[in-house]
């Protein structure tokens, strides 16, 4: 399922393609993550889990100057494409998934409030067992669109070794027996992205142009230069909705 370092390589510089970025704003169906209230504000919907992630924009100190350049074309970005049903991903939560555990119905079924603390126990020994390999260096290489709903920042390794380094702590997740018999399997592929805006309201064919084209000239005027992001805490947060990701400090972390 996982791509090597090759396939990955072709599928970030795919995604970038004003070609590509035009087809999934084209395909582009709305994520369904919020919802608009009585007096038009998008307030989260219920949708509970847990997962691997870095640490948030305001807790990723090796990050801030990245989270604050994207904070900043972020906002750019917004005033070209104006639509209704563009939903900004909250600044608190931004951040890079490393590896999908456990969330919806499998995890209201499996775990929730029953077996949350043997979840946590078993995240706790899967990285007692894992050796670190010291801080992966990414890339954020430009914005594109995900066609379940999603305007996202794509993240690249800067080497084979960092991504293999991310890959291995994927495989010691996705292969532990406690997880996988608490519900947790692998069921997509790694794509690095960090997520800046979802889509919540069907766009017309014209907004869904507009938008390609917005994203495009972003990336032409904005990364002709990746930005650095650096690897080197992977931890277990818990969230309600996607308006935030929570942990305690005595949750799983892992140091790479």
């Amino acid at each position: 399922m996982e791509m090597n370092y090759t396939e990955y390589l072709n599928y970030v510089e795919l995604v970038l393609t004003e070609k590509a970025i035009r087809e999934y704003a084209r395909q582009m169906k709305t994520l369904g993550k919020f919802k608009e209230s009585t007096d038009g504000l998008w307030e989260p919907v219920s949708y509970s889990g847990y997962t691997l992630i870095t640490p948030t924009y305001l807790d990723d100190e090796e990050n801030v100057d990245s989270y604050r350049f994207l904070s900043d074309i972020r906002e750019e970005l917004f005033w070209n494409i104006p639509f209704p049903g563009i939903v900004w991903a909250p600044t608190i939560a931004l951040h890079m998934t490393i590896g999908r555990l456990i969330s919806g119905d499998v995890f209201n079924q499996r775990i929730k409030d029953s077996r949350e603390d043997e979840f946590l126990l078993a995240c706790h020994q899967m990285f007692s067992h894992m050796s670190s390999s010291g801080s992966l260096n990414y890339e954020i290489k430009g914005l594109s669109v995900f066609p379940q709903g999603v305007i996202a920042a794509i993240v690249s390794p800067l080497t084979e070794g960092d991504y293999l380094g991310l890959q291995a702590v994927r495989d010691h997740l996705y292969e532990d027996n406690n997880l996988k018999q608490l519900g947790v399997e692998r069921k997509r592929r790694f794509q690095g992205h960090i997520s800046l805006f979802y889509l919540e309201e069907k766009l017309s064919g014209k907004e869904r142009r507009m938008m390609a084209d917005a994203i495009s000239e972003t990336n032409k005027r904005f990364f002709n230069t990746p930005v650095p992001f650096m690897i080197k805490r992977a931890e277990v947060r818990r969230f309600d909705d996607f308006s935030e990701f929570n942990r305690q400090d005595y949750w799983p972390a892992f140091r790479l």
